[in-house]
């Protein structure tokens, strides 16, 4: 991710040196990057400077393997399971990395939510749930398999022969 602005914010305020941490003083002293993003993502510290976020500037990439609609049919569990993990909030909608994850579009993801198939920490998905590390997401395999099948009966009909 890279940043085109800057923004000057308060970590420590009126404490003593010798309070912090020797590591995390360490950490800020070489311009580490991984305590520079924790901090610049910690909702305590952008409370405590009254800063606006702007969440939907931020840039971001999602990694996951690609499900192709064959892995999908050779698939033997009832049930795709994927963890978040993310450790900065990033304020995001779980159906957004959903969509992404899947490829899926809009009008399908709607098609799957309606037909109870998505379980979000072990409850039905609400696309308005924004996630946050160590979340869990479960799509029923054989409605995510429908879905993806709507208007590619061909594609369904050549696997199936070539079994």
């Amino acid at each position: 991710v890279k940043c085109n602005n800057t923004y000057n914010m308060t970590v420590f305020s009126r404490i003593r040196t010798e309070s912090i941490s020797k590591e995390i003083f360490n950490k800020f002293s070489e311009n580490n990057k991984e305590i520079a993003w924790q901090y610049a993502f910690s909702q305590e510290t952008i409370r405590k400077n009254n800063v606006e976020a702007d969440w939907e500037s931020v840039e971001y990439k999602i990694s996951s393997q690609n499900l192709t609609i064959e892995s999908l049919i050779n698939r033997e569990s009832d049930m795709i399971s994927f963890q978040i993990q993310c450790p900065f909030v990033f304020n995001m909608r779980i159906s957004t990395v959903i969509r992404t994850c899947l490829g899926l579009s809009s009008s399908k993801l709607n098609q799957l939510l309606a037909s109870g198939a998505v379980y979000f920490n072990e409850k039905p998905l609400q696309k308005k749930y924004k996630f946050k590390n160590g979340d869990i997401v479960d799509v029923n395999r054989q409605e995510l398999i429908n879905i993806y099948l709507i208007g590619k009966e061909e594609v369904f009909l050549n696997t199936a022969d070539d079994k």
